[in-house]
């Protein structure tokens, strides 16, 4: 009988883990299965209304962050079955996902580990399913973008094997960490995963050491699986982008045979792609801060034209320090755009303003108030006439402190003329898709119906569901009718999308997708809570 254990390490999931807990026990149907779910020190733990949903589910709680590694070898104490499955809690498992697992590993005694097809939530391939070691050439041509001009050589774009058919098995060097299998004695014979990585580069570490015992990794299409890559790094940005680094040092320092040169410089390689990446990391939407910029340098270049020609209030020109005004200038320009920069807001597309809007107010009158003190108490009063007048005076203080409230306005303010320009334009063009929702019994929509696209480019018009009258007071409102009336709806409407959204059981609500095949409906699941643009869209066809 196939049997194996699934392991699960939990980081701040709450949102994403019940979709995947459901596509697990789904998968585990006729295996003789075991499932343990580690929370691993979680700022916002697993609720008890999740763990309640999935009473066959082993819960261990960490009241620290154990990092990756040392989380996964902790729940494998717990493990009692042959085969091992280490599966990322951001992923949705097909039905037959296990039992094709299971039996190509009974298939081939050699393999080590084995991982499979890994989608994105629009059904792309995942290149990092399967990979070769990073080599000198590998992460060179990567990190300069090499390996995307020349996909097909074997040389340049050897690290993600996009030379590779993905349609086709092959022996890998190794398989991603988000989903893979192993047999539970080679696990324990190597130990488990090394415990200095503490986020990324342990699963390309236990590869690497299960080749050196003789075993192989092996990369197989049989089935497929869904990962909604980075969810459980939303919440430390920053921290899980160092780790990666530290991660690659680490593996250069402790398999440094790989490598013909010395250690030095492929720990520099490595340092210089950290400082590469962090820019596309920080500002991969280059069109936002380029309109920034252009609304903060308006803003300096109207301070510096206003302040040529002050007048003070007794008709007595007072001349300035013009090389003072410019120190401002740059002051205010730069910390906004690094402030912002560091808030995440040039890493998403959204149009929203509001959060940052309560931050750049005091932001810039702790600029503009600090910096007039300073030069208010290191600089003397200029004389004329017999009077003395200091070099700020209440014209220019009352300018500065309206003008730098002007900014994050100005800045709100162009981002909501874009939203309306793009949603206009979207129904015009008829490239805004218009969806229903499945659900609404339990938990409030409102999130899903939010003028500001929580999901970019989709229209909701309301929600559909199977006991309409189940429905609460504020999700009545939303309500198009019951599923049953699915196709008049649909007909009414235009609409040929349907959302299931997630809840703590998985699914708000059952569904026939075979029925909905026939009206002509494309189903999503969707998953999240739409807070701050956290949700994934996964179309449900390649979960089948």
């Amino acid at each position: 009988m196939l049997s194996c254990s699934v392991i699960i390490i939990a980081y701040n999931s709450c949102d994403f883990i019940p979709a995947c807990l459901k596509s697990v026990r789904d998968a585990c149907e006729g295996i003789d299965s075991q499932i343990i779910v580690l929370d691993n020190g979680s700022n916002e733990p697993i609720i008890p209304e999740i763990k309640n949903f999935f009473p066959e589910v082993e819960w261990i709680d960490s009241k620290e962050n154990l990092g990756f590694g040392k989380g996964c070898n902790l729940a494998e104490k717990h493990a009692t079955k042959p085969y091992l499955f280490f599966i990322n809690p951001d992923t949705i498992i097909s039905k037959n996902a296990f039992r094709e697992m299971l039996q190509f590993m009974g298939e081939h005694p050699d393999a080590g580990t084995v991982g499979c097809r890994i989608l994105n939530e629009d059904g792309t391939l995942q290149w990092a399913c399967r990979r070769s070691f990073p080599t000198i050439v590998s992460a060179v041509s990567k990190t300069i973008g090499l390996a995307a001009l020349f996909p097909k050589s074997k040389t340049l774009a050897s690290y993600n094997m996009t030379y590779a058919d993905p349609d086709e098995m092959i022996e890998v060097d190794a398989v991603s960490g988000s989903f893979f299998c192993i047999r539970r004695d080679v696990y324990e014979k190597l130990n488990g995963f090394d415990e200095d990585f503490f986020m990324y580069g342990e699963d390309l570490d236990l590869c690497f050491r299960t080749k050196k015992m003789g075993l192989h990794n092996y990369y197989t299409p049989v089935t497929n699986i869904l990962h909604f890559k980075g969810q459980s790094c939303r919440t430390r940005r920053w921290g899980s982008y160092v780790d990666f680094y530290k991660a690659m040092l680490i593996f250069v320092k402790k398999h440094k045979d790989l490598y013909f040169v010395p250690n030095f410089l492929v720990s520099f390689g490595i340092l210089f792609a950290a400082f590469v990446g962090m820019f596309s990391r920080l500002i991969p939407k280059f069109w936002k801060m380029f309109l920034d910029l252009g609304v903060v340098a308006i803003w300096a270049f109207f301070i510096l034209c206003y302040e040529a020609g002050m007048v003070s209030t007794s008709d007595n020109v007072v001349i300035h320090n013009g090389f003072d005004d410019w120190i401002l200038a740059v002051l205010v320009v730069v910390l906004n755009l690094v402030f912002l920069m560091f808030r995440g807001e040039y890493t998403v597309s959204s149009l929203k303003g509001e959060k940052f809007l309560r931050y750049l107010i005091p932001l810039n009158l702790l600029i503009v108030g600090g910096y007039s003190a300073f030069r208010y108490f290191t600089q003397s009063p200029v004389v004329i006439d017999s009077s003395a007048y200091l070099p700020y005076d209440s014209h220019w203080m009352t300018l500065a402190v309206c003008s730098s409230l002007f900014i994050p306005f100005a800045l709100l303010a162009w981002r909501r003329v874009a939203f309306w320009i793009n949603y206009f334009y979207r129904i015009f063009a008829k490239k805004r898709h218009r969806s229903i929702l499945l659900g609404g019994r339990e938990d409030s929509l409102n999130n899903w119906f939010d003028s500001y696209n929580v999901i970019p480019g989709i229209e909701i018009l309301g929600c559909v569901s199977s006991e309409p009258e189940k429905l609460s007071e504020e999700n009545r409102k939303h309500l198009l009718g019951p599923l049953s009336d699915m196709e008049s709806i649909c007909n009414r409407t235009g609409c040929r999308e349907l959302l299931v959204v997630s809840n703590f059981s998985g699914y708000r609500e059952e569904f026939n997708i075979n029925w909905l095949d026939k009206l002509g409906m494309c189903v999503y699941l969707l998953i999240g809570n739409g807070k701050n643009g956290n949700f994934a869209l996964v179309n449900l066809k390649y979960l089948r």
